[in-house]
């Protein structure tokens, strides 16, 4: 990838993390102060927005665990960054790239939460199956690590992971 357009898409990925954790944050804030009074039902019995907290994980493993998954959370954080660094800097890597934005916002909004209160905050429940209570940061991490899987198995071919071995060697 041109030296350019790496420094342009990587600016454009870190305005990506930032408004991804900003709106996560404010997002929270409004359901801290708005939702504890009553939680919004949207559509009956489908999805509706109440105030949860969760001391744990995903679908509360790890409950009261906190301190284990903040200190857990920033080594994962810091290896998806040695990862983003370390791939190779040509465009069909772009939306890896681009991927792990969403990835380190999502991972920031939930550690800033653990952080300073040793809680996450969420909102948005799906009440038509008996799904966990989720956030945005949680839809970022969620979505794009979808996404990423789907691209190791259709998109990037054997020669990509090869040349990247090799640009690593």
């Amino acid at each position: 990838m041109e030296r350019k357009v790496f420094w342009r898409d990587a600016v454009i990925q870190l305005l990506i993390v930032i408004a991804l954790v900003v709106g996560d944050q404010l997002v929270k804030i409004w359901a801290r102060n708005t939702l504890a009074k009553a939680p919004i039902i949207l559509w009956k019995d489908v999805f509706s927005l109440r105030l949860v907290y969760n001391t744990g994980a995903a679908f509360g493993i790890f409950h009261n665990h906190t301190l284990f998954l903040t200190i857990y959370s920033f080594a994962l954080l810091a290896g998806i960054l040695v990862f983003y660094f370390w791939l190779p800097k040509e465009k069909k890597m772009r939306p890896m790239r681009y991927l792990l934005a969403f990835v380190v916002g999502g991972s920031i909004g939930n550690i800033i939460d653990r952080a300073a209160a040793g809680k996450v905050t969420d909102m948005f429940s799906f009440d038509l199956i008996n799904f966990p209570v989720f956030n945005i940061a949680d839809i970022a991490l969620t979505c794009s690590c979808f996404v990423m899987v789907f691209l190791c198995l259709f998109y990037y071919k054997d020669e990509d992971y090869k040349k990247w071995k090799k640009s690593n060697s």
